[in-house]
């Protein structure tokens, strides 16, 4: 009869710990400064939310107005406005851009060759390219002039003139869908690959054996076993749905389009730049950032009672 494991495992004081681990906290610790100086450091500024607040007289001279600014943003048309281009561009986007990128995930899990890594790179390659770059590209393709799309469409479907795209209220925020499904989709499409390429393949082996198709194999085993993969992706996205995409619109926006193209970040912006009000621009990012985390949290709540998948 063998006998019992008796060894009784005691836990380390932090002293302790940190001695046996202090090449690893030495790791760390760059990122931690990093993290604290870059994430924390600037969350000391949400107390300019509560002030009239002037950059050359600080906080000890600026007049406290308490929640002055929140009441004026919840009243303010034009926020209330950009709000709501914010959702529904998000929404968008995130209704385009993921499908997507599953279909490019179950496509490039397809391909055998020695092709694959050739198509990796090239779907990925445009999210390495900055939206000051892509918004340049864009202006030389759309141009009303000289432009490459309006040139053909006057000269080969016979249009009279060119089109403003950017300048068009109906088409600027699709034009800022299709940019950031060419440029995100492969990125979210090789996560999705990196949790397929975690599948059993032994599983497929089964599926082979039962006679099981391509479809079938996507449909069977590639999706279900990637399900917490695509959630948490979801639930990052769903995140997003009051953050709008600040670089993308800033570089390609103009006042023609405000009332479709305007977002809640650009208007932040031209309140604390144009305007000279911090206040009132640090509390409409506030009231963002607060329903940024109410939506994650309900998000995750849902996954958890519908999928029983959560990120936390």
């Amino acid at each position: 009869m063998k006998k019992g494991n008796n060894t009784v495992r005691c836990k380390l004081s932090a002293r302790d710990d940190f001695k046996k681990n202090k090449w690893y906290y030495c790791m760390v610790l760059p990122g931690l400064i990093a993290l604290l100086l870059f994430s924390y450091g600037p969350m000391f500024g949400l107390a300019i939310s509560v002030y009239d607040y002037n950059p050359v007289a600080g906080f000890k001279n600026s007049e406290f107005v308490g929640l002055k600014w929140f009441k004026q943003a919840l009243g303010d048309v034009y926020y209330r406005t950009a709000i709501k281009n914010t959702v529904i561009i998000k929404i968008a986007q995130t209704v385009v851009t993921f499908p997507i990128a599953v279909i490019l995930a179950l496509f490039l899990n397809e391909v055998k060759n020695k092709s694959k890594k050739l198509f990796q790179t090239a779907t990925i390659l445009p999210y390495f390219i900055s939206w000051v770059v892509i918004a340049t590209m864009f202006r030389n393709l759309l141009s009303p002039s000289n432009g490459l799309v309006n040139e053909i469409l006057v000269n080969v479907f016979g249009m009279e003139k060119g089109i403003s795209f950017l300048s068009e209220p109906r088409i600027f925020p699709l034009i800022i869908i299709l940019q950031d499904s060419w440029k995100m989709a492969g990125y979210w499409a090789l996560i999705f690959l990196t949790a397929i390429s975690g599948i059993d393949p032994s599983l497929y082996e089964v599926a082979t054996l039962d006679g099981a198709g391509r479809w079938r194999k996507m449909l069977s085993i590639t999706i279900p076993c990637i399900k917490t993969t695509l959630i948490t992706v979801f639930i990052i996205l769903m995140g997003y749905l009051v953050i709008g995409p600040f670089e993308q619109v800033f570089t390609q926006y103009s006042p023609s389009v405000y009332t479709t193209g305007d977002i809640a970040e650009t208007f932040s912006f031209r309140m604390a730049m144009t305007n000279n009000n911090y206040g009132y621009a640090t509390a409409t990012g506030l009231i963002q950032s607060f329903f940024a985390s109410i939506l994650v949290i309900s998000t995750n709540i849902c996954s958890k009672r519908i999928a029983g998948e959560t990120i936390y």
